[in-house]
């Protein structure tokens, strides 16, 4: 159960980051409203409209519409920790969950990316248990201690790993 947890603050963590991105790379100015609320943590999402957080709002149109035809499940757009933007494409909804696979590998190869660029991260043949030392990895031994980003990145990190079953009627 903790594992689940942890898994789950990892995706959030790595999904907001990404909006994160996404808005920085926005080409108005920031200029967010009501600052002096605290956006996270806090119980439940702040919302707020795109132009009350720099955003153009008619963009941010389109792209919903650019959603609902071309199968996307779900879409939401944060900006300084806000829920500016949100939609769902039947039959999903904000309650429902499913599986998304492998996409968040993408996700993090783009972050661990601008990481490398902005010289937050030296090398990207660094070991990775550099970054947990504040936490206990079970069963660290050589081929652990060899692991490096860039093993991460090519997924190479020579772990086995047996997935099992995804759930009902999806084979492992």
């Amino acid at each position: 159960m903790a594992l689940v947890r942890v898994r789950k603050q990892f995706i959030l963590s790595v999904a907001l980051s990404l909006f994160a991105l996404l808005a920085a790379l926005h080409p108005r100015p920031a200029r967010a409203l009501n600052v002096d609320q605290s956006a996270w943590p806090t119980r439940g999402w702040l919302t707020s409209t795109p132009d009350e957080q720099g955003m153009d709002s008619a963009a941010l149109a389109k792209l919903v519409t650019y959603g609902a035809s071309h199968d996307f499940d779900s879409l939401i757009v944060v900006r300084h920790g806000r829920i500016v933007t949100e939609a769902y494409y039947a039959p999903y909804t904000g309650h429902l969950q499913h599986q998304i696979f492998s996409s968040t590998k993408a996700v993090i190869g783009t972050l661990l990316g601008i990481a490398y660029k902005d010289g937050l991260l030296d090398r990207l043949d660094h070991p990775v248990l550099d970054f947990f030392t504040d936490r206990h990895v079970a069963n660290v031994d050589d081929r652990k201690k060899a692991i490096t980003v860039q093993n991460l990145l090519d997924m190479t990190s020579g772990i086995d790993w047996d997935q099992g079953r995804l759930g009902p009627g999806i084979p492992g």
